[in-house]
């Protein structure tokens, strides 16, 4: 069995998120009124190249030849899904990576190269405050506020992409899973490792994964072709790209730091063509890679409401709180574990009439069960109800067997362990590659429109003294929190 760390309380979301994102998590909210399918900033679709033969002119075919043995190579371009090669600025590789991550496998699904830019997601994320008339800065909308920074140049994750996209449209297109795929040859706290053919088999299944490498250290031109074998890439990562083949026999000597057996990943960057090998490079099987991930869209629903998009609180069951009070050893909480606890079951009101066919939420941990259901009013009858379990942690949407017509109505969320929560309004820092940044991070809740069960009753989370109704008052990482936000549900419109 693999074992995943207790979660911290009342912290940013899982680590994985932790080794490339800013220092603190955004969390963006939604309200009720309907979103347009916005249209973001034109963005070339043009690929460019359709076979991996165009990346490695220069590349000595006698020391090397990629993908030449089919039964132990693969390669997501020449399955005819290769996307364009961007070149960022001095940040937003987190978007860039995830834009790529989208449309390998919007086109391996749909046959459909689409039209995203990563630029327009670092803006959703990320603005730059206006001051009021009294001389105060202004903070009407739900977002981080960054004080003295480019957008573009600041750090993040996956969650940030997903809350951006989650209920909003961009160019028609709405997040539909969050796969975090896990950790890679190494160890790190609260995430699950995986094993080398797992990682093949996503890349696979998805067409490209995205990772974290340090792009600076131990990289080198060998025999023409670009390479990293990084020893110390499991703690020092301050870049996401994605992987988008692997061939085993890629040699053992091709690195600046010899590997200890043959093979590496194909990784695409976001640094132009002329970056590398055309703007990809080789990374060896031996390198430990901290943080995997997947990312999808749908076109299937118009718009989405949600009160709390991203994930700034994991709030623990109630029998995760005891073993925390007791200092037990963390590395005992296993996936399994967690999926027997008690439930975390929270729920949200909307008033917002329409057809609804689907939920997103969060879970932690791989095999997390879940139910939902829709119930009619505020807590009324049963109007629908699902439940299961997902291979991977990460964002999820899960389509009601029926489409339902609402007015007003109920979503309630039960999962073992943890629930995942937006958390509060906070001075906080954001990063860059170079400096941190004093920012604000904007949350707005309401009473009356967002609940957590405590012993069988429902309460607002707005209630001043929650924190103690949830017996987190002198757990560590409780500290300063009053309130843990709205829950991260949303409710997806046909």
């Amino acid at each position: 069995m693999k074992h995943l760390k207790l979660p911290k309380v009342l912290t940013a979301a899982v680590a994985l998120t932790l080794v490339f994102s800013t220092a603190c998590n955004v969390n963006i909210n939604s309200t009720e009124e309907e979103t347009e399918d916005s249209t973001g900033t034109p963005e070339t679709t043009e690929v460019p190249v359709e076979d991996t033969d165009e990346l490695f002119p220069q590349g000595d075919k006698e020391f090397f030849t990629p993908f030449a043995d089919p039964e132990h190579s693969y390669c997501s371009i020449n399955e005819c899904y290769g996307v364009p090669v961007r070149e960022q600025g001095m940040g937003g590789c987190y978007s860039y990576a995830s834009v790529s991550a989208i449309q390998t496998n919007y086109l391996m699904v749909h046959g459909k190269l689409i039209d995203l830019n990563p630029v327009d997601i670092i803006n959703r994320i990320y603005e730059v405050p206006e001051t009021g008339e009294d001389g105060e800065m202004v903070f009407d909308d739900e977002k981080y506020y960054v004080y003295n920074a480019s957008v573009t140049d600041l750090g993040g994750g996956y969650d940030q992409v997903t809350g951006s996209m989650c209920a909003d449209p961009l160019n028609g297109y709405l997040i539909s899973e969050t796969n975090v795929i896990g950790c890679y040859n190494c160890e790190v706290s609260g995430v699950y490792e995986v094993s080398e053919d797992e990682v093949k088999d996503a890349i696979k299944n998805f067409g490209a994964v995205c990772l974290t490498v340090n792009y600076k250290k131990d990289c080198k031109m060998v025999n023409g072709y670009y390479t990293q074998n990084y020893a110390d890439n499991a703690t020092d990562v301050d870049h996401v790209a994605v992987i988008v083949g692997w061939d085993d026999n890629f040699p053992a000597e091709g690195f600046k730091t010899p590997a200890s057996r043959d093979g590496a990943w194909l990784v695409q960057n976001s640094f132009g063509t002329y970056w590398g090998n055309m703007g990809f490079y080789w990374v060896s099987f031996d390198m430990a890679i901290p943080a995997l991930y997947t990312m999808s869209v749908t076109r299937d629903y118009k718009f989405g409401v949600s009160y709390g998009r991203y994930d700034q609180v994991i709030l623990p069951s109630s029998d995760l709180i005891e073993i925390a009070a007791q200092n037990e050893d963390p590395d005992h909480v296993t996936a399994d574990r967690i999926n027997s606890c008690n439930n975390v079951t929270y729920a949200s009101v909307y008033n917002k009439s329409g057809t609804i066919g689907a939920i997103g939420f969060w879970t932690e941990v791989p095999g997390q069960n879940y139910e939902i259901q829709v119930l009619d009013g505020e807590f009324g009858e049963v109007l629908a109800t699902v439940s299961g379990s997902f291979e991977y942690a990460g964002y999820h949407t899960v389509k009601l067997d029926e489409h339902l017509h609402v007015k007003s109505f109920t979503v309630v969320v039960k999962t073992p362990g943890t629930g995942y929560f937006e958390g509060e309004s906070e001075e906080c820092t954001v990063l860059s590659l170079t400096n941190k940044h004093a920012a604000h991070y904007e949350a707005k809740t309401a009473p009356g429109r967002s609940f957590i069960e405590i012993d069988g009753k429902w309460v607002d989370v707005t209630e001043p003294d929650i924190i103690s109704q949830l017996g987190l008052d002198d757990l560590p990482g409780s500290e300063g929190f009053d309130s843990i936000g709205d829950p991260c549900i949303t409710v997806l419109y046909l």
